[in-house]
């Protein structure tokens, strides 16, 4: 499952949406769940090119239409399941017209209702997208929670007991997040053994990670890949020297820098990882 592909065919559908008036302010942040394996910022004005590019190649859109899609978003927050299952909760300026002929049967989407919010239900892919406001956009295989998240904000409706995002988080992570003010992609994970195959190149590699943070930008003026700084905390010290030493082997002849920057902690920095591999090590 590519997590690009389904970001990016939530963006697609952003063309329209019914308008409900007198709610207040959704973060969209708050919409997702609080037990995923990682999470990501993405900027999406700052990467616009990234963005139209995966449109292009994945959801096989023209280049035109790719831009349209991506000039309509600001942020996305995307996370990722120890299952593999993604969420998408984006924020934009989002049109309200147009919901029968971007969302209708022909087109492989069926309207149903959930907690009084109208969700269309993609027929083949099973996906569920909701569009309450004019500024917020969600996605997933199972909706259902994230549209309960939204009412308990956007009408103060305090009988809902599903948890908001942010009550999950320590401050710190939650401002690496969502106060993210830089054009970087900012990835976290608590639960980095699922991605361990991706980063190492193995699959047989059992290391105490206790959690990650990337921060993605534009590599050197190249177009097509990304500067890459991983920061790799560990949950037991005596490994570290061990652990840069496998990193070393599992990176050698890759052009990045791998040393200890703190007791727990290692820092891989001037790594290069191409958009295709972006996309294939999001793809679950």
């Amino acid at each position: 499952m590519r997590l690009a592909l389904i970001t990016l065919v939530g963006a697609s559908l952003l063309f329209s949406c019914k308008s409900t008036p007198d709610i207040a302010p959704v973060d969209p942040f708050e919409l997702l769940d609080g037990d995923a394996a990682v999470y990501l910022t993405i900027p999406v004005q700052a990467h616009q090119n990234f963005v139209v590019s995966a449109i292009q190649n994945l959801a096989g859109a023209a280049e035109n239409d790719a831009r349209k899609i991506a000039e309509r978003l600001d942020t996305a927050y995307v996370s990722v399941g120890v299952n593999g299952e993604p969420q998408l909760s984006a924020s934009g300026k989002i049109p309200t017209s147009f919901v029968g002929m971007a969302l209708n049967e022909k087109k492989g989407w069926k309207a149903s209702v959930i907690a009084q919010q109208t969700v269309y239900t993609h027929q083949q892919t099973l996906y569920q997208l909701c569009m309450p406001s004019s500024s917020n956009a969600f996605l997933a295989h199972d909706i259902e929670p994230m549209v309960h998240r939204f009412n308990k904000v956007a009408y103060s409706d305090s009988s809902i007991s599903e948890q908001l995002f942010s009550q999950t988080l320590s401050d710190s992570v939650y401002n690496l997040l969502h106060e993210n003010v830089s054009e970087d992609i900012v990835m976290y994970s608590s639960v980095p053994s699922v991605f361990i195959k991706s980063m190492l190149g193995k699959t047989d590699v059992k290391t105490p990670i206790e959690s990650f943070v990337a921060v993605l930008s534009q590599y050197r003026g190249v177009e097509d890949q990304f500067n890459v700084r991983l920061t790799i905390t560990m949950s037991d010290a005596r490994t570290v020297k061990a652990t840069t030493a496998l990193l070393k082997t599992a990176l050698f002849g890759v052009p990045a820098k791998i040393s200890q920057t703190g007791q727990r902690q290692i820092t891989i920095s001037d790594l290069p990882v191409s958009k295709s591999r972006l996309l294939s090590m999001l793809k679950r």
